[in-house]
């Protein structure tokens, strides 16, 4: 290889590059509204982002031509023809995907991944419909002379600098090899599906990407998550998605959507006006605590203000975790299948209330005491359709900090100030607070001023403090105009383990409370979750378009009261009327348990055959119902793209 050889292949590159950026403007303007309801920093963000992984795809594709080529140049002396007809087809292809992926996206709400080889294996229906849905032949023919101009450029810059020498074992395969594997960006630090979920809208995550990347890496993204979410492969993809879909969906929704299978609309809206939502999610706040719920009675405040709405008596966390929480809480998808579906989301979108509400005209905005950076959060909440975060970084004063973040006054002083004393509605808000965690210590004032904290454990002591400054928060909304008009939903991310025999199971019971809803005050108590309240509060604030979560709306006339809990391992427990069903995936086990006033697992008890065998068909279909819904990124809704 000679120097001019090597400055053919930059400028091939270049080329490439520039007809991959002229098509991502070609697919911005198929969807110049919706996208350019967003700021310029995140058009800028799309572009860059496009870049490199545009980049990455044309050098891979060079690279992988260059060492084709080297065996029959040294062999044949035909290796240069060689590269310069595979490349050409590559990018071709390439291209061909990029234009797709334009029409591709209008369907599914994504780019091109694994689930068009299962839309496409039933041609004689697939086809005659994309025929009569699109220009199909006019695509061809553009496509046809596009690819054709480009082949005209690139033979003429590929005989100006072709030359006799051919590819040699010398310094300037090296430097290309060096040269194309840097523009490769193979060497970043995490896959590049993390640089696209920058933005609080699904589009422009999508648009950045690119349709060659998305197609070969979702197959193999699928290939991993077959061997780590599949967990009862001899039931079949469909009727486990089916089950679900038929838990989830009442008679008073209707089902929309061919392509989302738990994409669904109410058949009638509570309120004429949209209501502002604040989910309040405190941290470690377990009901073991809760006066009110029969605990220990470190929360006056919760007590007090639980008259004063709905308050879930058997409300159950999907996890252990705060990411557990904020998976099963704001996207409605119980976070029961894998360690972590905020860092294993992948190609596909994960939409969100927020993405839901967004599009609908609300601001969305996320509070956090500390970094939130911590656990991915702030990329989910991103892709999440969140378009403000605010977390420790914007807290120039504050009254305490430690090392998990801000003390609870100061998240709450700054929500109120956003929320309520900004001229924006509706408004949906999330805020998650981080005091009751350890290492477990309250502000200095707080001790002085609160003298019976002196003799609680600092476990206890953060507990109060926790409590108080939610109670304060909750005061104050209550004085503003907005109060009347805004949702309240207050629970926590998960329990906590005061006692030994709370890790077995009492520290997945969690309370939870809603201000201001349409329904009368007093108890819920069926047995609910998490993943639970995403459709209710949708079916509560005044949202009349389309949803998609797994979760049921607990209002419904035909609410099926369970609730699933799984530790960061492998087992499960399985709430259904007064009693639990404890196992484990991996190590298998086999316990049910009738609980007590306290919801402990008191009574160990033999269930009949028909039981057991009804416990085990439910979580077996419902666990891989889930898992195949999130794998073929089934779960998002069609918004008006």
């Amino acid at each position: 290889m000679t120097q001019s050889y090597y400055t053919y292949l930059l400028k091939f590159y270049l080329f490439s590059i520039i007809v991959l950026l002229f098509l991502r403007i070609a697919f911005l303007f198929s969807y110049l509204k919706i996208a350019f309801q967003y700021g310029l920093h995140d058009l800028i963000l799309l572009f860059v982002i496009g870049f490199v992984i545009d980049s990455s795809v044309v050098a891979v594709c060079i690279i992988c031509c260059l060492l084709i080529s080297i065996i029959p140049e040294l062999i044949f002396h035909k290796g240069l023809q060689i590269f310069f007809r595979l490349s050409f087809i590559l990018m071709s292809i390439i291209f061909f995907i990029n234009i797709i992926d334009i029409f591709y996206f209008g369907q599914f709400g994504v780019r091109l991944n694994q689930y068009a080889l299962q839309e496409y294996q039933s041609p004689g229906t697939i086809l005659p419909m994309i025929y009569h849905e699109y220009p199909v032949i006019w695509i061809l023919l553009l496509f046809g002379l596009f690819i054709y101009l480009f082949f005209i450029l690139c033979r003429k810059l590929f005989r100006k600098h072709l030359v006799t020498a051919g590819i040699k074992a010398n310094k300037w395969i090296g430097i290309s090899l060096l040269t194309f594997f840097a523009l490769s960006f193979l060497y970043y630090d995490g896959p590049f599906w993390k640089l696209t979920s920058f933005s609080s809208s699904s589009l422009l995550n999508q648009m950045s990407s690119n349709g060659a990347y998305t197609f070969i890496k979702s197959i193999a993204q699928n290939s991993i998550y077959k061997k780590t979410l599949t967990i009862f492969p001899e039931i079949a993809d469909s009727t486990a998605v089916n089950f679900v879909k038929n838990i989830s969906l009442h008679t008073d929704e209707i089902s929309i959507s061919t392509n989302f299978p738990t994409q669904r609309k109410s058949k009638s809206t509570l309120s004429l006006t949209k209501k502002n939502i604040v989910i309040i999610i405190c941290e470690s706040f377990s009901a073991s605590q809760i006066g009110v719920l029969n605990g220990r009675k470190l929360s006056p405040r919760f007590d007090q203000w639980s008259t004063n709405g709905i308050l879930f008596t058997r409300c159950y966390s999907n996890g252990p975790r705060t990411h557990f929480g904020l998976t099963s809480i704001v996207a409605g998808f119980p976070s029961i299948i894998g360690s972590s579906l905020i860092r294993r989301k992948g190609l596909n979108e994960f939409n969100t209330l927020g993405n839901i509400l967004h599009d609908n005209g609300y601001a969305t905005k996320f509070f956090y005491s500390g970094d939130s950076d911590f656990d991915d959060m702030k990329m989910f909440m991103q892709q999440g359709g969140f378009t403000e975060i605010f977390d420790i970084n914007d807290f120039k004063n504050y009254r305490y900090k430690n090392a998990m973040g801000i003390c609870d006054e100061d998240l709450y002083d700054k929500a109120f100030m956003e929320i309520f004393q900004k001229e924006a509605e509706p408004q949906l808000s999330v805020i998650l607070n981080v005091s009751n965690h350890a290492p477990h210590r309250v502000p200095d004032y707080f001790l002085k001023s609160n003298p019976e904290v002196k003799n609680m454990t600092s476990k206890e002591s953060t507990f109060y403090y926790a409590d108080y400054a939610l109670g304060k928060f909750l005061d104050r909304c209550s004085s503003t105009e907005q109060f009347n008009n805004t949702l309240f939903l207050i629970l926590a991310d998960h329990g906590e383990a005061y006692e030994l025999k709370d890790q077995n199971y009492k520290m997945y019971h969690i309370p939870a409370l809603l201000l201001n809803s349409a329904r009368a005050a007093g108890t819920f108590d069926s047995v609910c979750s998490q993943m639970d309240f995403a459709s209710t509060l949708i079916n509560e604030c005044g949202y009349s378009g389309s949803y998609h979560f797994i979760g049921q709306n607990l209002f419904s006339s035909e609410f099926k009261p369970f609730a699933i809990s799984r530790n960061t391992e492998t087992a499960l427990a399985y709430h259904y009327e007064n009693k639990v069903y404890l196992t484990d995936l991996l190590y298998g086990g086999d316990s049910y348990y009738y609980l007590d006033s306290l919801s402990y697992p008191s009574i160990k008890f033999e269930p009949a055959d028909s039981e057991r065998k009804a416990t085990h068909t439910f979580l077996k279909h419902y666990l891989e119902g889930l898992s195949v819904i999130y794998r073929d990124g089934l779960y998002q809704y069609k918004s008006a793209h």
